[in-house]
């Protein structure tokens, strides 16, 4: 049986009726705006899948050890298109709306879409890697896995959001429907470096913690505690993207934040990579010993490349795969 095919499960069942109300919610509340810049969605259609299959390269890249379950994070990625979409649609004015009426006057307004955004997403975006990582319990094991299944919920997030962005400026530019679609489409996929993918991605490593899913083992306590911490970092990513703060320094601040959340990645991704290797030593010690320019596959990157010198690359690189889907497979 399929590892995400579970229906004697009823997390699979909570799963398959979300996503289809998300859809169903979503598709109504897009439904005017989309039709009404239908000619222009269509036309930016491949500039859009171009941004998808990039951004889903990225995230692999993060993945140098073959963990990745390609049905798995293609599902997370339909989850993240609709189910956290459809919530943020109806909590968003909300939280907006909350912020005003406590903060003074001027300041809430303006400090709404920073809380809501990350308030209303992030949480219904961390359930989905919850929901995922219970069902493919059998597969999704290790903080490798919540990274990358959070990520291509995120990504899911962030597409549909570009769309979105895209029909809403088409009807708003009262030059060119294509003009407004266009400018914000090639904005919003340059900033998607350090986006929703990221920031759930974030989130997901400290959901696999929580659930067990590491080769450290934690009690409840610093598994809740890893868990919060993996959270509010998402969370706190999210929030200081869409503060209010420095908005004169334009472009330069938005490169400076891009700068400081691919670091603050950077070291979670270095986390998660050395919980990973500790994996793979653990699994290598089952399967005969490879020559060294295959068993380096599970060293890091430096020592990766150091012992390609001398060797026929692209055999080596191919064996290396078949090394690593070797290992990996002994999880299962």
């Amino acid at each position: 049986m399929h590892e995400f095919f579970r229906p004697q499960a009823w997390t699979w069942w909570v799963f398959v009726v979300a996503v289809a109300l998300g859809t169903a919610g979503v598709s109504i509340a897009v439904a005017q705006s989309f039709q009404a810049a239908s000619e222009s969605l269509w036309t930016l259609a491949p500039l859009f899948a171009l941004t998808l299959a990039i951004f889903a390269a990225i995230i692999l890249l993060t993945d140098p050890y073959r963990s990745r379950r390609p049905w798995v994070l293609l599902l997370a990625m339909v989850f993240g298109a609709t189910v956290p979409t459809w919530l943020g649609v109806h909590a968003n004015e909300h939280i907006v709306r909350i912020t005003a009426d406590l903060l003074p006057q001027g300041v809430g307004a303006a400090w709404g879409a920073a809380a809501a955004g990350p308030t209303s997403e992030e949480w219904s975006k961390m359930l989905g890697v919850f929901l995922i990582m219970l069902i493919a319990s059998k597969t999704m094991l290790r903080p490798m896995h919540g990274l990358l299944v959070g990520a291509f919920i995120g990504l899911g997030f962030q597409i549909f959001e570009n769309v979105s962005y895209a029909a809403n400026l088409a009807t708003a530019d009262a030059n060119s429907n294509l003009q407004g679609a266009l400018g914000v489409t090639i904005v919003r996929s340059l900033v998607g470096i350090a986006s929703h993918w990221l920031y759930t991605g974030i989130i997901g490593v400290g959901v696999a913690i929580a659930l067990g899913r590491s080769i450290k083992q934690r009690s409840l306590g610093a598994r809740i505690g890893a868990f919060l911490g993996f959270f509010l970092l998402g969370w706190g990513v999210h929030f200081v993207w869409n503060a209010p703060l420095g908005e004169d320094l334009g472009l330069l601040l938005m490169a400076i934040k891009i700068i400081i959340f691919l670091v603050i990645f950077s070291f979670v991704l270095r986390y998660v990579l050395k919980e990973e290797r500790r994996y793979l030593k653990q699994a290598s010690e089952k399967l005969p010993q490879p020559e060294p320019a295959v068993a380096a596959a599970i060293a890091p990157r430096k020592q990766r490349r150091k012992a390609l010198k001398g060797s026929d690359k692209k055999q080596v690189k191919r064996e290396r795969k078949q090394y690593l889907d070797q290992l990996q497979a002994l999880a299962y």
